[in-house]
Protein backbone atom coordinates (compact mmCIF):
# COMPACT_ATOMS: atom_id res chain seq x y z
CA UNK A 1 0.00 0.00 0.00
CA UNK A 2 1.31 3.48 -0.76
CA UNK A 3 2.56 5.00 2.47
CA UNK A 4 3.83 8.50 3.23
CA UNK A 5 6.92 8.37 0.96
CA UNK A 6 4.91 7.03 -1.99
CA UNK A 7 2.16 9.62 -1.58
CA UNK A 8 4.74 12.40 -1.22
CA UNK A 9 6.32 11.15 -4.44
CA UNK A 10 2.89 11.16 -6.13
CA UNK A 11 2.31 14.71 -4.88
CA UNK A 12 5.55 15.96 -6.40
CA UNK A 13 4.78 14.12 -9.63
CA UNK A 14 1.39 15.80 -9.93
CA UNK A 15 2.94 19.17 -9.13
CA UNK A 16 5.37 18.67 -12.02
CA UNK A 17 2.85 17.40 -14.55
CA UNK A 18 -0.73 18.44 -13.84
CA UNK A 19 -1.17 21.75 -12.00
CA UNK A 20 -2.57 24.85 -13.72
CA UNK A 21 -3.81 22.87 -16.73
CA UNK A 22 -7.37 23.71 -17.90
CA UNK A 23 -9.48 20.59 -17.40
CA UNK A 24 -12.03 19.79 -20.07
CA UNK A 25 -13.44 16.50 -18.80
CA UNK A 26 -13.40 14.06 -15.89
CA UNK A 27 -14.04 10.52 -17.03
CA UNK A 28 -14.99 8.27 -14.10
CA UNK A 29 -14.78 4.67 -15.28
CA UNK A 30 -16.10 3.00 -12.12
CA UNK A 31 -18.13 4.46 -9.27
CA UNK A 32 -16.36 2.17 -6.79
CA UNK A 33 -13.55 4.71 -6.56
CA UNK A 34 -15.90 7.51 -5.48
CA UNK A 35 -16.70 7.70 -1.77
CA UNK A 36 -19.11 9.97 0.07
CA UNK A 37 -20.39 11.93 -2.95
CA UNK A 38 -22.28 11.43 -6.19
CA UNK A 39 -20.49 11.04 -9.52
CA UNK A 40 -21.97 14.24 -10.97
CA UNK A 41 -21.04 16.28 -7.89
CA UNK A 42 -17.42 15.26 -8.38
CA UNK A 43 -17.51 15.96 -12.10
CA UNK A 44 -19.16 19.37 -11.62
CA UNK A 45 -16.53 20.36 -9.05
CA UNK A 46 -13.62 19.45 -11.31
CA UNK A 47 -14.57 20.07 -14.94
CA UNK A 48 -13.85 23.49 -16.42
CA UNK A 49 -11.34 24.37 -13.74
CA UNK A 50 -7.74 23.70 -12.78
CA UNK A 51 -5.79 21.94 -10.06
CA UNK A 52 -4.10 24.80 -8.24
CA UNK A 53 -1.96 23.17 -5.58
CA UNK A 54 -1.28 19.89 -3.81
CA UNK A 55 -1.00 19.03 -0.14
CA UNK A 56 -0.31 15.72 1.61
CA UNK A 57 -1.17 14.52 5.10
CA UNK A 58 -0.13 10.99 5.97
CA UNK A 59 -1.35 8.72 3.18
CA UNK A 60 -3.90 11.24 1.85
CA UNK A 61 -3.39 13.66 -1.02
CA UNK A 62 -5.39 16.86 -1.41
CA UNK A 63 -5.66 18.82 -4.67
CA UNK A 64 -6.96 22.38 -4.53
CA UNK A 65 -9.71 23.10 -7.09
CA UNK A 66 -9.93 26.49 -8.80
CA UNK A 67 -13.71 26.43 -8.35
CA UNK A 68 -13.39 26.03 -4.60
CA UNK A 69 -12.83 23.09 -2.29
CA UNK A 70 -10.33 20.26 -2.54
CA UNK A 71 -10.22 16.88 -4.22
CA UNK A 72 -9.30 14.09 -1.77
CA UNK A 73 -7.31 11.17 -3.08
CA UNK A 74 -6.40 7.92 -1.34
CA UNK A 75 -4.46 5.35 -3.33
CA UNK A 76 -5.56 2.14 -1.63
CA UNK A 77 -3.28 -0.87 -2.17
CA UNK A 78 -2.28 -0.41 -5.81
CA UNK A 79 -3.24 3.10 -6.90
CA UNK A 80 -0.97 5.67 -8.51
CA UNK A 81 -1.23 8.75 -10.76
CA UNK A 82 0.00 8.54 -14.36
CA UNK A 83 0.23 11.57 -16.64
CA UNK A 84 0.20 10.80 -20.36
CA UNK A 85 -0.22 12.45 -23.71
CA UNK A 86 -1.68 10.91 -26.83
CA UNK A 87 -4.43 8.35 -27.25
CA UNK A 88 -2.81 5.33 -25.61
CA UNK A 89 -3.96 5.47 -22.01
CA UNK A 90 -2.43 3.29 -19.27
CA UNK A 91 -4.09 0.04 -18.21
CA UNK A 92 -6.43 -0.01 -15.22
CA UNK A 93 -7.25 3.69 -15.51
CA UNK A 94 -10.27 4.10 -13.21
CA UNK A 95 -10.59 7.87 -13.67
CA UNK A 96 -9.15 10.25 -16.26
CA UNK A 97 -8.64 13.95 -15.66
CA UNK A 98 -8.47 15.18 -19.24
CA UNK A 99 -6.73 18.50 -19.79
CA UNK A 100 -6.57 20.58 -22.95
CA UNK A 101 -3.21 18.93 -23.44
CA UNK A 102 -2.59 15.56 -21.85
CA UNK A 103 -4.42 13.68 -19.11
CA UNK A 104 -3.87 12.46 -15.56
CA UNK A 105 -5.02 8.89 -14.94
CA UNK A 106 -5.89 7.30 -11.62
CA UNK A 107 -4.44 3.84 -12.24
CA UNK A 108 -5.65 1.28 -9.70
CA UNK A 109 -5.72 -2.44 -10.64
CA UNK A 110 -7.55 -3.52 -7.46
CA UNK A 111 -9.86 -0.49 -7.25
CA UNK A 112 -9.28 0.02 -3.55
CA UNK A 113 -8.37 3.70 -3.89
CA UNK A 114 -10.92 6.49 -3.67
CA UNK A 115 -11.66 10.04 -4.74
CA UNK A 116 -13.82 12.54 -2.88
CA UNK A 117 -14.33 16.20 -2.03
CA UNK A 118 -13.80 18.32 1.06
CA UNK A 119 -14.04 21.98 1.96
CA UNK A 120 -10.46 21.99 3.24
CA UNK A 121 -7.72 19.51 4.16
CA UNK A 122 -7.82 20.63 7.80
CA UNK A 123 -11.57 19.96 7.93
CA UNK A 124 -11.05 16.50 6.43
CA UNK A 125 -8.19 15.64 8.82
CA UNK A 126 -10.35 16.64 11.79
CA UNK A 127 -13.39 14.67 10.56
CA UNK A 128 -11.28 11.55 9.98
CA UNK A 129 -9.53 12.04 13.32
CA UNK A 130 -6.15 11.58 11.67
CA UNK A 131 -3.08 11.95 13.83
CA UNK A 132 -0.22 14.34 13.10
CA UNK A 133 1.79 13.68 9.96
CA UNK A 134 4.75 11.38 10.61
CA UNK A 135 7.20 13.97 9.26
CA UNK A 136 5.71 16.80 11.30
CA UNK A 137 5.20 15.23 14.71
CA UNK A 138 7.57 16.55 17.37
CA UNK A 139 9.56 14.25 19.61
CA UNK A 140 7.55 15.35 22.65
CA UNK A 141 4.24 14.62 20.92
CA UNK A 142 5.59 11.30 19.67
CA UNK A 143 6.68 10.21 23.14
CA UNK A 144 3.38 11.36 24.64
CA UNK A 145 1.44 9.39 22.02
CA UNK A 146 3.27 6.15 22.72
CA UNK A 147 3.25 6.62 26.48
CA UNK A 148 -0.56 6.85 26.40
CA UNK A 149 -1.01 3.79 24.15
CA UNK A 150 -1.30 0.06 24.69
CA UNK A 151 -0.62 -3.03 22.58
CA UNK A 152 2.19 -4.16 20.25
CA UNK A 153 4.50 -1.35 19.22
CA UNK A 154 3.97 -2.01 15.52
CA UNK A 155 0.20 -1.71 15.87
CA UNK A 156 0.57 1.69 17.54
CA UNK A 157 3.08 2.85 14.93
CA UNK A 158 0.59 2.04 12.14
CA UNK A 159 -2.47 3.56 13.83
CA UNK A 160 -3.42 6.47 11.55
CA UNK A 161 -5.37 8.17 14.35
CA UNK A 162 -2.20 8.38 16.39
CA UNK A 163 0.33 8.96 13.63
CA UNK A 164 -0.53 9.49 9.96
CA UNK A 165 1.56 8.06 7.16
CA UNK A 166 3.38 4.96 8.45
CA UNK A 167 2.09 1.59 7.27
CA UNK A 168 3.24 -2.01 7.17
CA UNK A 169 6.48 -1.61 5.21
CA UNK A 170 7.98 1.43 6.87
CA UNK A 171 6.97 0.41 10.38
CA UNK A 172 9.05 -2.76 9.90
CA UNK A 173 12.04 -0.65 8.86
CA UNK A 174 11.71 1.78 11.78
CA UNK A 175 11.56 -1.07 14.28
CA UNK A 176 14.46 -2.86 12.58
CA UNK A 177 16.59 0.28 12.79
CA UNK A 178 15.94 0.39 16.55
CA UNK A 179 16.25 -3.39 17.14
CA UNK A 180 12.68 -3.69 18.39
CA UNK A 181 10.41 -6.73 18.11
CA UNK A 182 7.13 -5.73 16.38
CA UNK A 183 5.19 -7.66 19.05
CA UNK A 184 6.80 -5.87 21.97
CA UNK A 185 4.36 -4.20 24.33
CA UNK A 186 4.52 -0.46 23.78
CA UNK A 187 4.35 0.10 27.54
CA UNK A 188 7.76 -1.57 27.94
CA UNK A 189 9.58 0.90 25.68
CA UNK A 190 12.21 3.09 27.28
CA UNK A 191 12.76 6.76 26.62
CA UNK A 192 15.78 5.78 24.54
CA UNK A 193 13.64 3.40 22.46
CA UNK A 194 11.13 6.15 21.70
CA UNK A 195 13.81 8.67 20.78
CA UNK A 196 15.36 6.09 18.46
CA UNK A 197 12.01 5.38 16.81
CA UNK A 198 11.26 9.05 16.21
CA UNK A 199 14.68 9.68 14.68
CA UNK A 200 14.62 6.48 12.61
CA UNK A 201 11.11 7.20 11.34
CA UNK A 202 12.06 10.63 10.07
CA UNK A 203 15.32 9.37 8.57
CA UNK A 204 13.76 6.38 6.81
CA UNK A 205 10.79 8.31 5.40
CA UNK A 206 12.95 11.16 4.13
CA UNK A 207 15.49 8.79 2.57
CA UNK A 208 12.75 6.89 0.76
CA UNK A 209 11.30 10.12 -0.63
CA UNK A 210 14.80 11.18 -1.71
CA UNK A 211 15.25 8.03 -3.83
CA UNK A 212 11.73 8.16 -5.25
CA UNK A 213 10.70 5.10 -3.16
CA UNK A 214 13.05 2.85 -5.15
CA UNK A 215 14.09 0.37 -2.46
CA UNK A 216 17.13 -0.72 -4.50
CA UNK A 217 18.56 2.77 -3.96
CA UNK A 218 18.20 2.66 -0.18
CA UNK A 219 21.28 1.93 1.96
CA UNK A 220 22.32 -1.72 2.03
CA UNK A 221 21.72 -1.70 5.78
CA UNK A 222 17.95 -1.34 5.27
CA UNK A 223 15.60 -4.27 5.83
CA UNK A 224 13.39 -2.94 3.00
CA UNK A 225 16.04 -4.07 0.51
CA UNK A 226 15.89 -7.72 1.53
CA UNK A 227 12.25 -8.40 2.40
CA UNK A 228 11.09 -11.78 1.12
CA UNK A 229 11.17 -15.51 1.78
CA UNK A 230 14.60 -16.71 2.94
CA UNK A 231 16.09 -13.20 3.10
CA UNK A 232 18.99 -12.59 5.45
CA UNK A 233 19.41 -9.68 7.81
CA UNK A 234 21.71 -7.01 6.35
CA UNK A 235 23.06 -6.38 9.85
CA UNK A 236 23.81 -9.81 11.34
CA UNK A 237 23.07 -12.32 8.58
CA UNK A 238 20.29 -14.15 10.43
CA UNK A 239 17.33 -15.39 8.38
CA UNK A 240 14.59 -12.76 8.47
CA UNK A 241 11.40 -14.05 10.12
CA UNK A 242 7.76 -13.10 9.70
CA UNK A 243 4.87 -12.77 12.11
CA UNK A 244 1.20 -11.99 11.50
CA UNK A 245 -0.02 -8.88 13.27
CA UNK A 246 -3.44 -7.41 12.64
CA UNK A 247 -3.77 -9.41 9.43
CA UNK A 248 -0.45 -8.02 8.09
CA UNK A 249 2.81 -9.87 7.58
CA UNK A 250 5.59 -8.23 9.56
CA UNK A 251 9.29 -8.82 8.87
CA UNK A 252 11.92 -8.71 11.59
CA UNK A 253 15.33 -10.15 12.48
CA UNK A 254 15.25 -12.47 15.50
CA UNK A 255 19.01 -12.06 15.89
CA UNK A 256 18.79 -8.29 16.32
CA UNK A 257 15.84 -7.77 18.65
Amino acid sequence: MPELPEVETFKRYIERTSLRRPMVHLDVRNDLIIRGIQRMDLIDAVEGGELLSARRHGKWLFLELSGGGWLTWHFGMTGRPVFFEGEFEPRFARALFRFQHGALAFVDPRMLGRLGLTGSPDEFIKERRLGPDALDITLDRFVETFRSSRGPVKTVLMDQRKLAGVGNLYSDEVLFQCRLDPLRDVRSLSEQDLVCMHRAMRRVLKRSVLVGTDFDLLPRSYLLRVRGRGARCPRCGSVVQTVKLGGRTSYYCPGCV
